[in-house]
């Protein structure tokens, strides 16, 4: 069976292998790695102890893969608190509220996935350009939103022990 890849309609990528900065400064970093209108693919960095984003939800899947530091989520209508370190991982489905901050004593880095893009890269660009840009972001609803359970939650796995020589 062959596989059919499927082309972009808006032509706005980032070449693999490219970034395409958004924020440069000491305590902060933002690149678009993939911007396409399925998939957008961020890389960040923060300095510990700042809030990056407010509660709020989206008609689209939000995911954060941690690559250094920590950072902690309030998901859900129940605004559950959740901490998780390099390797881990948390996809926020639609419709679920959520906010994410760097926590612990070092800075954060990590990369967020939006599928489909929701107009995240384009809203990104126009940050950076100082265009204000809509796109797929709301405030959490008066329902607050779907419970927390509707979020994937990965924990990196814990390293294996050293063996030990056997002693014979």
């Amino acid at each position: 069976m062959a596989t059919r890849t499927r082309p972009t309609t808006n032509d706005a990528y980032v070449p693999v292998g490219k970034q395409e900065p958004i924020l440069r400064g000491d305590n902060r970093e933002v690149s678009l790695l993939v911007a396409d209108e399925n998939l957008s693919l961020t890389y960040a960095r923060r300095a510990s102890g700042e809030r990056v984003a407010d509660p709020h939800v989206h008609r689209h899947t939000e995911a954060f893969y941690v690559l250094e530091g920590e950072l902690t989520f309030q998901v859900g209508a129940e605004r559950e608190t959740v901490t998780i370190g390099a390797g881990g991982f948390v996809a926020v489905l639609p419709g679920v509220a959520h906010s994410v901050r760097t926590a612990g004593d070092q800075p954060a880095r990590w990369l967020i996935i939006h599928a489909c893009d929701g107009g995240f890269a384009a809203f990104m660009r126009g940050i950076r350009d100082g265009v204000q840009i809509d796109w797929d972001i709301a405030p959490v609803p008066a329902n607050g939103g779907l419970p927390a359970g509707h979020a994937i939650v990965s924990r990196p796995l814990p390293k294996p022990a050293q063996s030990q020589p056997s002693k014979l």
